[in-house]
C-alpha cells in the first residue's frame, strides 16, 4: 500500500508576509469566503498562521478594528502553528494532530521541505485520506483473515486426514504388540524379543499421543474443539486418574499426595477433557519432578463459588520470564533436565485451551529450583450445588 506523505496533502496557498496589517488581512478574507487559513511566512520560512474564524472572532469585536487595524498581522496569527516536513506520513501527521491539546482541527498545518514553505495541508483533507487508507487497510485485513482462515481449514483437513492414515495402522501395530507382549500365544524366546516388543508398544503408545495433541492444537486453532458435558465427580475423576499415573509415580521414585474433599461438589464439564487436564499436569509434575521429590494434587472450593484445581510439585521449576512462553505451542523451556524429556510443547497449551474451553482460566506460579504450581479455576457456573447436598 503506497504511503500518502505531506507532500501529496500540500495545497500551493498563496503566503502572506508578517509585515501587512490585519485591516489588508480582513479586506482579503472578506473578497474569498473560501479561504479558511492563510500561512505567514518570513523569508521562505513559515512564522505563524492566520485561521479565518479566530481572526474574524477578535478583529469584528468592539473596538477591534481600531485596535488591531493598522497592527501588522503578527499580532493576531497564531504564533505556534503545526508545521510538518514534507515527507511525513498521514498517521504521522494524524497522531500529531491528535496530541495537540487545545488546537483546533481548522487550522491545518503548514508544509516545509528543509524548513521553506511549501503548502498548506487542511484537516478536512487529511481526515478523508486518513479514511481512505483505514478502509484500505481494514480490505487487507479482511483478505488476510480469510487467507488465515482457509490456511486454518486445509491444515485442519490435512491433519484430519493424516492422523486417521496414521492412527489406523498404529492402533493395529499397539494392538498386535500389546497380545505379543501378554504371550497369550506362547512364550516369546528369546527373552530380548519379549524387550523388543515391549519397546514397540511403548514407542506407539507415545506416537500415538503425540498424532493426539497435534489434532487436538489443530481443532482448537480451527474453532472446532467442541465440549460434551455431563455431570463429574471430582474425586471418583482424580482417583481414576491416580491410579493410571501410580506406576510412572512409581518409576520416577516421588512422593505423591491427593487432597480432594469427599464432598467436594459435583462439576458440569466434558469428562475427557477433564481426565485429560488432570492427565496432562500430573505427567507434566512427574516428568519434571527429580528423584525424591513430592507432588500434590487439590481440587477445592473457591470464596467465587468457582471450584480450582491445583498440582504443585518440587521440580525444577521455571524461569519467571519463561511462564508465559510454556503455554504457547510447541514451547518448552531449555535446560539439561528437560532435554532428557522428550515431549511436542502441546501439553500445557492443550490444557489451557481445555481450561478456558469450560470458562475457566489456568496460570502457573514457579520458583526455580523450588517447585511449580499450576492452578486451573472452573467457574462457579459449572458446580452444581444440589450434587454437594445431595451427597451429604
Amino acid at each position: 500500500m503506497m504511503t500518502t506523505t505531506a507532500r501529496e496533502l500540500a495545497e500551493p496557498v498563496e503566503p502572506i508576509d508578517p509585515d501587512i496589517t490585519c485591516a489588508e488581512v480582513f479586506d482579503f478574507l472578506l473578497s474569498d469566503g473560501e479561504v479558511l487559513n492563510i500561512p505567514v511566512v518570513e523569508q521562505g520560512r513559515p512564522v505563524g498562521l492566520v485561521n479565518r474564524l479566530d481572526f474574524m472572532l477578535v478583529y469584528v469585536r468592539m473596538y477591534g478594528r481600531e485596535i488591531y487595524g493598522r497592527q501588522p498581522i503578527s499580532a493576531l496569527m497564531h504564533k505556534s502553528p503545526t508545521i510538518v516536513e514534507a515527507g511525513a506520513s498521514c498517521e504521522e501527521i494524524n497522531a500529531r494532530l491528535s496530541e495537540l491539546a487545545g488546537s483546533s482541527p481548522l487550522q491545518g498545518f503548514i508544509v516545509v521541505e528543509r524548513e521553506q514553505y511549501i503548502g498548506l495541508g487542511s484537516a478536512a483533507v487529511l481526515m478523508r485520506v486518513m479514511a481512505e487508507i483505514n478502509m484500505r487497510r481494514a480490505e487487507e485485513l479482511e483478505q488476510q483473515r480469510r487467507r488465515a482462515e482457509a490456511a486454518s481449514e486445509s491444515k485442519t483437513q490435512f491433519l484430519a486426514s493424516m492422523s486417521h492414515e496414521l492412527r489406523t495402522p498404529l492402533n493395529a501395530i499397539i494392538g498386535f504388540a500389546d497380545l505379543m507382549r501378554m504371550q497369550l500365544f506362547g512364550d516369546i524366546q528369546p527373552s530380548r524379543y519379549l524387550e523388543y516388543v515391549h519397546d514397540i508398544h511403548g514407542s506407539g503408545v507415545h506416537l500415538l499421543h503425540m498424532i493426539n495433541e497435534l489434532l487436538d492444537m489443530a481443532k482448537i486453532e480451527a474453532g472446532r474443539f467442541d465440549l460434551h458435558d455431563a455431570e463429574i465427580c471430582p474425586l471418583e475423576i482424580c482417583e481414576e486418574v491416580t491410579r493410571m499415573l501410580r506406576q510412572s509415580v512409581e518409576t520416577a521414585r516421588v512422593q505423591f499426595e491427593m487432597r480432594v474433599a469427599s464432598d467436594l461438589p459435583h462439576i458440569m464439564a466434558d469428562e475427557q477433557q477433564i481426565r485429560r487436564i488432570l492427565v496432562n499436569l500430573l505427567s507434566n509434575a512427574i516428568k519434571f519432578t527429580p528423584a525424591g521429590g513430592r507432588i500434590t494434587l487439590s481440587f477445592a472450593e473457591r470464596a467465587d463459588g468457582g471450584l480450582e484445581l491445583a498440582v504443585a510439585d518440587t521440580g525444577i521449576g521455571i524461569p519467571a520470564d519463561k511462564l508465559e512462553k510454556v503455554l504457547e505451542p510447541f514451547e518448552q523451556v531449555e535446560n539439561s533436565f528437560t532435554r532428557t524429556r522428550a515431549g511436542t510443547g502441546l501439553g500445557l497449551p492443550l490444557t489451557k485451551a481445555m481450561v478456558e474451553a469450560h470458562g475457566g482460566r489456568l496460570w502457573i506460579e514457579s520458583v526455580i529450583d523450588k517447585g511449580t504450581r499450576v492452578r486451573a479455576v472452573l467457574p462457579a457456573e459449572r458446580v452444581l450445588r444440589e450434587a454437594k447436598n445431595d451427597a451429604a
